[in-house]
């Protein structure tokens, strides 16, 4: 029988070469993510972060720029490809304070105390023992340390991957995502990072919604992003035959029709981000 571990390691896996191909767009998707997660971290020059789930590098190369060559970033992540393309990119911009390892948030093992900041950018939602990572987390940090952690906001509020799912759901038996279980919606609901961060032991716990937007120059480049870079949908596309890939297709391209802007679509997506010290 396969690990959840496993399973989630070998989906995102299965879709690295994807995002490296789609990294421009990726980040002009996320990047008020990754500056609300370092401004409520209170990251500056000097410190040492921890990455938790960085993917190709992000946020950590953004963080590796703030904390400066005195700093030190450690990213980790399950997959191993999307690491290679975060480390070249590290190395393109001369970021030599920055390391990257395979790592999986509910075994880690660093020194206590070793870290003025962790971040985890949708890589809780994935985790069954959540409690159980914060936990982990709490004891990489100094006294005084911060920690910024966020989730998806609910499907309603996250059209640009709720529409496709819709799609896929009128031509294969797909169930609901279930908001109570690890998975694209865990933990979408607001206040519920926040309960996580107390129920562990952090202070000072905050949380907001972050406002996002999806870029495409046109549907075809939406889809094709989408099958190339979402993790659950991935496997789901790659199965479809020709009749339901363009009736999956034809209902996407309805659906985000109403978030045209000119001659490009920017489609609405909302993030949860909580933070707290120790």
């Amino acid at each position: 029988m396969v690990k959840e571990h496993d399973r989630i390691r070998d989906e995102w896996q299965a879709v690295a070469r994807g995002w490296r191909r789609w990294e421009p767009l990726f980040q002009s998707f996320t990047w008020p993510v990754a500056l609300r997660m370092a401004a409520v971290a209170q990251i500056g020059a000097g410190q040492r972060v921890l990455d938790v789930g960085c993917g190709i590098g992000d946020p950590t190369l953004q963080v590796a720029v703030l904390v400066g060559p005195h700093g030190r970033v450690l990213g980790i992540d399950l997959v191993e490809d999307m690491l290679a393309t975060a480390r070249e990119r590290a190395a393109a911009l001369g970021l030599g304070h920055v390391e990257f390892r395979a790592a999986d948030v509910a075994t880690l093992e660093v020194p206590p105390a070793s870290f003025d900041a962790v971040l985890a950018r949708w890589s809780l939602i994935y985790v069954d023992d959540v409690a159980g990572a914060l936990a982990r987390l709490r004891c990489t940090l100094q006294a005084g340390g911060r920690i910024a952690v966020t989730a998806w906001a609910p499907p309603e509020d996250n059209p640009w991957i709720a529409i496709p799912m819709e799609g896929l759901a009128r031509v294969l038996p797909l169930s609901p995502p279930d908001p109570a279980a690890p998975g694209l919606f865990y933990l979408s609901a607001d206040g519920a990072l926040a309960d996580a961060l107390r129920a562990a032991g952090f202070r000072n716990v905050g949380q907001q919604r972050v406002q996002l937007s999806q870029f495409a120059r046109d549907v075809t480049e939406f889809w094709a992003m989408l099958a190339d870079m979402a993790g659950p949908l991935a496997p789901l596309v790659a199965g479809l035959a020709g009749p339901e890939r363009q009736e999956v297709l034809r209902t996407v391209a309805d659906r985000i029709g109403r978030f045209r802007s000119g001659d490009v679509f920017r489609i609405p997506a909302q993030a949860q981000l909580a933070w707290a010290e120790l």
